[in-house]
């Protein structure tokens, strides 16, 4: 099935919107599969209701895009090893896979060195805060063994 509109932001408990996702596709995606569609400039208009990804955060945003005549831009085919990157209020979405191949993908998250950790606002960044952000606590820097800094390395000096 599609992947509903969304914005990534609202998962992460983060004090900072300094973040990037890399979406990589591991197999090769055809149009007819469904890649990923964006919504041009999104990035600037914040939070747009702190909706996790669902039908309902699906609706909403096609209102909002309805209203506000934003323009779309679907990248169609493409490549095993290929990327696509986007800012973490970028309202986006997949479409629908109406074949028998699996769309398998990975994604990567980054943010701003030196971002710290926020008492979370909803399951899903308390779900993040347990799962990628283990043993952190609000107000400590986000960065452990499952998130280490990546530059300049930490080479134990």
């Amino acid at each position: 099935g599609p992947t509903p509109w969304h914005q990534d932001q609202v998962y992460w408990p983060l004090d900072t919107d300094r973040t990037i996702t890399m979406w990589m596709p591991l197999v090769d995606v055809p149009a007819e599969v469904g890649s990923m569609t964006f919504v041009s400039g999104s990035s600037r208009l914040g939070d747009l209701g702190n909706h996790d990804i669902s039908d309902s955060s699906d609706g909403a945003v096609s209102e909002l895009l309805a209203e506000r005549d934003l323009a779309l831009h679907t990248y169609g085919a493409v490549h095993a090893g290929d990327a696509t990157f986007h800012a973490g209020w970028t309202l986006h979405r997949a479409g629908p896979n109406p074949t028998d191949r699996t769309r398998e993908v990975m994604t990567v998250i980054w943010y701003a060195d030196g971002a710290r950790v926020v008492q979370p606002e909803n399951d899903h960044q308390r779900f993040d805060l347990a799962m990628w952000l283990k043993g952190s606590e609000p107000g400590q820097v986000a960065d452990g063994p499952r998130n280490p800094r990546l530059w300049p390395p930490d080479h134990g000096a």
